[in-house]
């Protein structure tokens, strides 16, 4: 037996080597089997910080609230004018100052004219004025507090001493001291009045998140690879403080809806026969005690609005960055 397993491995040495192969095998694992929602190996779908944040804003009810509500508000400003029956500058002194009815659901004014329907165009005016201030606010803000966030040093100390003697600005006063200079009554008079001292807060915020996104690597890789300081500005910096000012932009809206508000009704906003909601409220204080409606529906109008803005606001706030809630 000896010489015949000598022979074996001197003869047949592969065979010697099969065998202890065969001996070692290790048993193979069993295929993969394939998964309801496709065959193995099917890549599993990227998620997105929008979509993520879509979903947890969906989860807060009160910002779903406010955000149908707010949408209704705009449907109603926008389609109903279109398709009212009523001219809404069409004076009918028979019908001066009248109840609620179902001719005309928020009643009329001291001038006959349908409520229902004012209220709607000045809506357009008052809605349209926020946001065209509120961009004209993110533009300025965004620039200098970019510039001053990521050149730093003394360009950073030189704007950023420059903006703390900007606050001292009253921001009303200064609005009405514009009005006075360039004469108020029109859309973009307003818009500049109203936007012109408040871009403060929107550059320091801007630039905070400058200067934290900047000491990131791949900042620092674009340096590296020669890119200029405007393009690692806006192709890197700027797209990533888009969710700092979707949510800037809510916040700032309740204020220069405000602003428009006031300025109107103490006689400085858009010049009749245009209507806002704000000189709709000083018609109405006018004659408040004979149509207290008349005041009460603008009123309405501008708290339905701030109230829709600051809970979207809020939901924006924590579906972008979770951890605010969490804190």
């Amino acid at each position: 037996m000896s010489s015949t397993s000598s022979g074996e491995r001197t003869q047949f040495p592969g065979l010697r080597r099969l065998k202890e192969r065969r001996y070692l095998r290790l048993p193979t694992p069993p295929p993969p089997t394939p998964t309801a929602s496709g065959d193995a190996g099917a890549p599993i779908r990227s998620s997105s910080l929008w979509r993520d944040a879509w979903y947890r804003y969906l989860r807060n009810r009160a910002a779903v609230i406010a955000g149908i509500a707010f949408l209704a508000l705009l449907a109603y400003c926008v389609i109903w004018p279109i398709v009212s029956p009523y001219d809404p500058n069409q004076v009918d002194f028979s019908q001066a100052n009248d109840s609620p009815s179902l001719a005309h659901p928020l009643g009329t004014d001291q001038f006959g004219r349908d409520l229902f329907t004012r209220t709607a165009l000045g809506g357009r005016v008052s809605i349209g004025i926020g946001f065209a201030a509120t961009l004209v606010i993110l533009a300025i803000g965004v620039t200098y507090g970019a510039i001053a966030g990521f050149l730093g040093g003394f360009v950073d100390n030189a704007l950023m001493r420059f903006l703390d003697a900007l606050y001292g600005l009253p921001y009303l006063p200064f609005a009405i001291i514009i009005l006075a200079i360039f004469g108020g009554g029109s859309f973009w008079t307003m818009v500049i009045a109203l936007s012109i001292a408040s871009w403060f807060t929107t550059a320091r915020i801007v630039r905070g998140q400058i200067i934290t996104l900047k000491e990131n690597d791949y900042v620092r890789a674009a340096h590296a690879v020669g890119a200029r300081w405007l393009r690692i500005l806006a192709r890197h910096l700027l797209p990533n403080t888009l969710g700092v000012l979707v949510i800037a932009v809510f916040l700032e809206l309740p204020g220069v809806i405000l602003g428009e508000a006031f300025l109107s009704f103490i006689g400085l906003g858009i010049s009749p026969p245009d209507a806002s909601w704000g000189s709709m409220a000083q018609d109405g204080y006018r004659a408040y005690r004979v149509a207290p409606h008349i005041i009460i529906v603008p009123s309405i109008a501008i708290a339905w609005l701030i109230l829709c803005a600051n809970f979207i606001a809020d939901g924006l706030r924590d579906a972008l960055d979770p951890r605010t809630r969490e804190t």
